[in-house]
């Protein structure tokens, strides 16, 4: 389990690397809404930098609400695939100051 640092009212940003031209996506789920939000960053693809098949990096913002701990759990799947394991899981624990 990582660990996030914020102090109220700061943020951060967590960059997750996607495969999304697989159709893999990242999704959350937070314990304590009233510790921390999370909202994605939208992130508009270079010109001619990406190859055919690559993906750029999903960013989520991360917002410390008020004093406490959270937990913050990604998953990695495709959406349309109901009732299956995500393929990759990352468990953040969010310390807000």
């Amino acid at each position: 389990m990582e660990t996030i640092r914020l102090n109220a009212g700061k943020s951060s940003i967590v960059s997750l690397k996607s495969l999304a031209s697989a159709g893999y996506m990242w999704s959350y789920q937070v314990d304590r809404k009233d510790i921390i939000s999370v909202s994605e960053e939208r992130t508009d693809a270079p010109s001619g930098r990406l190859k055919a098949g690559e993906s750029l990096a999903e960013k989520f913002r991360v917002q410390g609400l008020k004093p406490g701990t959270a937990k913050l759990i990604f998953s990695q799947k495709r959406s349309w695939e109901q009732n299956t394991t995500a393929i990759s899981t990352l468990i953040f624990s969010v310390i807000v100051s």
